[in-house]
């Protein structure tokens, strides 16, 4: 790996010792200039999990990727740079469905700063921005949102704090589902306040390679990015999404502003991708009406 074009590639121009600061101020920077995207399954190319092939993907082409891609490559960059940090598995919830998603569904890091263990997600398409720390029930807060982690045996359980309708109309625009009543847990009724869980996960490490079976089902069979294509980019004060032929712009403040707006022609599509996102395709993207 080319250290200093990693750290150009996501505009990084800071100290990189191994502590929690810098992990901080990385953790943000990468997610403000790598977009999640599944654009290479809409192009007719399969992702495999191979790490020169991720960072050549990402670095080197400027694109995005799966959480897969995305996670991997960031804790190959982590132990380039010093930090002691692991890959884990987790599972998203679906509210629709009351249930979770597949084993090996998603996947994310656990780094270990001065004894303290942190959990850090770049992969993610519209939560948390900075490392949360790996202890239950304290509460985090960044501009997404509010968040905490539950533990019940030897499962951890990532949940937000349900917000406003205009949050959560963001939220479901980004992952394409409608609102559904229940799909909360741990109401806390001494407060009256209700926590989304996203995502449950083990600290049982993992190898990039395991996720392999699980990355394929997702390129072939997944309800969203198996269907179309889907670029998300966290900005400095919200995140632009384009889904399909939709375009959505969000605002975070003391409300949630949205704006969105349909792109007619695949040129169109092309042009967004290329000039909101820094990502330029060297194959035919198919776009399904």
């Amino acid at each position: 790996m080319d250290v200093k074009r990693y750290l150009s590639r996501i505009r990084y121009h800071g100290d990189t010792r191994p502590t929690l600061e810098n992990l901080r101020a990385i953790h943000l920077a990468h997610m403000l200039a790598v977009p999640f995207e599944n654009l290479s399954i809409h192009c007719g190319d399969e992702i495999v999990l191979d790490l020169q092939l991720i960072y050549n993907k990402i670095v080197v082409k400027r694109r995005g990727g799966l959480c897969y891609e995305l996670n991997g490559l960031f804790s190959w960059l982590l132990k380039q740079l010093g930090f002691s940090s692991k890959i884990v598995s987790a599972q998203g919830y679906r509210p629709l469905l009351e249930v979770y998603g597949r084993e090996m569904g998603h996947c994310l890091n656990v780094v270990s700063i001065g004894g303290e263990d942190w959990v850090a997600d770049v992969g993610n398409m519209c939560l948390f921005r900075a490392p949360i720390r790996l202890t239950e029930d304290q509460e985090h807060t960044d501009v997404t949102g509010t968040y905490r982690l539950r533990l019940e045996g030897d499962m951890w359980f990532l949940q937000r704090l349900k917000r406003s309708a205009s949050a959560t109309k963001l939220e479901n625009a980004c992952y394409k589902f409608k609102a559904a009543p229940g799909g909360t847990q741990g109401n806390d009724m001494a407060s009256s306040r209700q926590w989304v869980t996203k995502y449950k996960f083990t600290l049982q490490e993992r190898e990039l390679q395991d996720f392999g079976k699980a990355c394929n089902w997702t390129q072939q069979f997944h309800h969203v990015f198996s269907v179309q294509p889907v670029c998300v980019l966290h900005l400095a004060d919200g995140l632009i999404t384009c889904m399909g032929r939709e375009l959505t712009t969000a605002r975070y403040g003391i409300r949630v502003t949205m704006a969105t707006r349909r792109l007619e022609s695949d040129d169109d599509i092309l042009k967004v991708l290329r000039d909101t996102f820094g990502v330029k395709l060297d194959k035919h993207l198919v776009i399904k009406d």
